[in-house]
C-alpha cells in the first residue's frame, strides 16, 4: 500500500468545466536570437528589433541578459524526454463523473511508469481504489497522497519542471482558476499551493513565481529552447503585459530562445486558447497541428494560418484531423486528438468511439511515435466536460 500522509487542507467546492479551443493563430517572438538567424513568418505584420519599440510587435528580438549562442541556463523539457511519474487529482464529489475516465487513465499509466494521486484523505483513496480496480488497473501500484486541492485538472494548477545546471528544479507560477472564466464561485487557492507541497514530498528546489499567471496546459516546448504558447490566455490572465515583455521573462525564467504566440478561442472556452489542443510538439523539430475537416468550421482558417506559421518559423508541420464530431449527452462534440499525453514508451489518446476515425488516429500518432505503443483511451466524460487526457496529469521528468 503505497500512502504517504500530508496535511489534510479542507476542500473547498468547485463546479467546473474545462473548455479546449479549436481556434488558433500564430506569430513568432524570438526571445536573444539575432534576427539574421531567426526563422520567422512572412507575413508577419512587422519585425522590431530596436528594443524601445517591441511592445506591440508580432516578432520580436528582446534584448536578453544572456548570449542565446550558448546553452540556456535553464530549458523546460520535452514531454518525450525520459519521465520519472505523472501525477493526477482524483476527481472530489464535484467531478465525480470523470472517475471512471480517470481509473481508464490510471490504468495505462501505470504499466509503463509511476503513478502519484493526490487524494483529499483516506475517503477519497479508498473511491479511487476501487474505481481503478473495477476498470481494471492496479489499485496498490499507486502512490496516494492526501493534500488539498479543489480540482482534477493538475496540469493547469500543477508546477512546471525546469533543468538548470544539469539539476532539475519545481517551479511554482500563478494560478487564478482560468481567470475566474468559470465563474466567481470556483475556488483556487488550494490548487494554487499544490505545487509547494509537490516540492516538499519531491525534496526538489523550489522556486517561487507566483506574480504572473501561467498553466502548463497552455505551455508546450520542444526541450530546446523553444515555446508555444497562447497569446489570448496569457493576455486574458496577465493584464498589462505586453508580448515582449512576456518573452523576456520566459527567456530569464524558463531558457527561451524563441516564443511562438498561437491567437484565437473559442468564445464558450473558459482556458482562453489553451494550445494543448490544437498545437503540439512532436519533437524538437516537428509540430503536429489540428485540421479540421469539419464543414463550415469557422475555426479552420486560424488552425491554417497557425501551421503556416510554424513552418516559416523552420519547423516540420503535420496535420492532425478533427474529422468530424461525435454525438455525447446531446452535444456535437470535435473529435479532437491533439490532447495526448507522453511517457515512457507510451502515447495516451482520446478515443471517440467511431472505429475508421480512432484506427486513423492511432496511425497516425504510430507513425509520429515509432518507438512507443499507443493507446487510445475512451474518455467522452472528461471530453464532455471540456478537456482531455493531457488536461489532467501532469508529467515529472527524470
Amino acid at each position: 500500500m503505497n500512502t504517504v500522509q500530508t496535511t489534510a487542507i479542507p476542500v473547498l467546492l468547485m463546479v467546473a468545466c474545462m473548455a479546449c479551443s479549436t481556434s488558433t493563430g500564430a506569430d513568432v517572438e524570438a526571445g536573444g536570437l539575432d534576427a539574421a538567424d531567426s526563422r520567422i513568418t512572412s507575413d508577419a505584420e512587422d519585425v522590431v528589433t530596436d528594443s524601445a519599440d517591441i511592445a506591440g510587435a508580432d516578432v520580436v528580438f528582446p534584448d536578453l541578459a544572456f548570449d542565446s549562442s550558448l546553452p540556456a541556463l535553464r530549458r523546460v523539457p520535452g514531454e518525450w524526454e525520459q519521465q520519472a511519474a505523472t501525477w493526477m487529482q482524483w476527481p472530489t464529489q464535484w467531478e465525480a463523473s470523470l472517475r471512471p475516465d480517470f481509473a481508464r487513465i490510471v490504468g495505462v499509466v501505470q504499466q509503463y511508469q509511476p503513478v502519484h494521486l493526490l487524494t483529499l484523505d483516506s475517503s477519497l483513496e479508498q473511491d479511487a481504489r476501487t474505481r481503478i480496480a473495477e476498470f481494471g488497473g492496479d489499485p496498490d501500484d499507486v502512490t496516494y497522497h492526501h493534500v488539498g486541492y479543489d480540482n482534477s485538472w493538475l496540469r493547469d494548477n500543477g508546477p512546471i519542471y525546469v533543468f538548470g545546471n544539469d539539476s532539475l528544479e519545481l517551479q511554482d507560477w500563478g494560478f487564478d482558476g482560468w481567470g475566474g472564466n468559470f465563474g466567481a464561485e470556483v475556488p483556487s487557492l488550494l490548487d494554487d499551493a499544490v505545487p509547494s507541497v509537490l516540492a516538499a514530498l519531491l525534496h526538489l528546489p523550489y522556486v517561487d513565481y507566483n506574480d504572473y499567471i501561467l498553466e502548463r496546459g497552455n505551455l508546450e516546448a520542444n526541450g530546446q529552447g523553444t515555446l508555444i504558447l497562447g497569446w489570448d490566455c496569457q493576455a486574458d490572465r496577465n493584464p498589462g503585459w505586453d508580448k515582449a515583455a512576456t518573452a523576456a521573462l520566459f527567456a530569464e525564467r524558463l531558457g527561451a530562445k524563441q516564443v511562438i504566440w498561437v491567437h484565437g478561442h473559442d468564445p464558450a472556452d473558459g482556458t482562453t486558447g489553451h494550445v494543448d489542443g490544437v498545437v503540439r510538439f512532436v519533437d524538437e523539430n516537428t509540430v503536429a497541428v489540428a485540421r479540421s475537416l469539419i464543414p463550415g468550421d469557422p475555426n479552420s482558417k486560424d488552425l491554417e494560418d497557425a501551421a503556416q506559421t510554424l513552418a516559416h518559423a523552420g519547423f516540420e508541420v503535420v496535420r492532425i484531423d478533427i474529422p468530424g464530431t461525435i454525438k455525447y449527452r446531446g452535444e456535437d462534440l470535435p473529435a479532437m486528438y491533439m490532447n495526448w499525453l507522453v511517457g515512457n514508451g507510451f502515447v495516451a489518446a482520446m478515443a471517440f468511439g467511431n472505429e475508421v476515425w480512432d484506427a486513423s488516429a492511432k496511425a497516425t500518432l504510430s507513425s509520429l511515435f515509432p518507438n512507443r505503443t499507443v493507446h487510445l483511451i475512451e474518455t467522452m466524460e472528461l471530453w464532455y466536460n471540456g478537456g482531455g487526457i493531457h488536461c489532467v496529469t501532469n508529467d515529472q521528468p527524470q
